[in-house]
């Protein structure tokens, strides 16, 4: 018999999931990175397509860290 969703052991908040798999796509990154950079580290690695589409909604600009893409791409969402 299959769990209620609510009652699921791994629940967490949706935007937590987000950063989880956003950080997941951007392993290996060497910052300070561009924007470009990072799209095509995180489809090297994977990242699916709402990954995808909200580092393509993110400013033009270079990020120094993993934490710095997160915020822009929380900003975008």
């Amino acid at each position: 018999m299959s769990q209620h969703p609510a009652h699921a052991q791994n629940h967490r908040h949706p935007d937590e999931a987000r950063t989880q798999d956003i950080v997941r796509a951007l392993k290996g990154a060497q910052y300070p990175a561009s924007k470009e950079q990072l799209i095509a580290l995180a489809k090297h690695n994977g990242a699916d397509g709402e990954v995808m589409a909200v580092l393509q909604r993110m400013n033009e600009h270079n990020f120094d860290s993993d934490s710095a893409v997160v915020r822009e791409a929380t900003r975008v969402e």
